[in-house]
């Protein structure tokens, strides 16, 4: 997640994936992969295709209530 924020920060756009590509043995050893490690997941950064809309930050007032 860090990282994909990271990359936010910078002006890009990325989704996190997983699936069965995660468990495919045939990736692991195109990657060299030891037997012992497994993918936890796949980053897919890019350029946005359009502008990232700026979220108003909500009111925290709205939220909270004080006792």
């Amino acid at each position: 997640m860090a990282m994909q924020m990271a990359a936010v920060a910078l002006g890009y756009s990325g989704i996190w994936r997983s699936g069965w590509p995660m468990f495919d043995r045939n990736l692991h050893r195109i990657l060299n992969l030891l037997e012992q490690d497994q993918i936890v997941g796949f980053l897919y950064l890019g350029t946005p295709a359009k502008a990232i809309e700026k979220i108003q930050d909500p009111n925290p007032d709205e939220f909270l209530r004080y006792i």
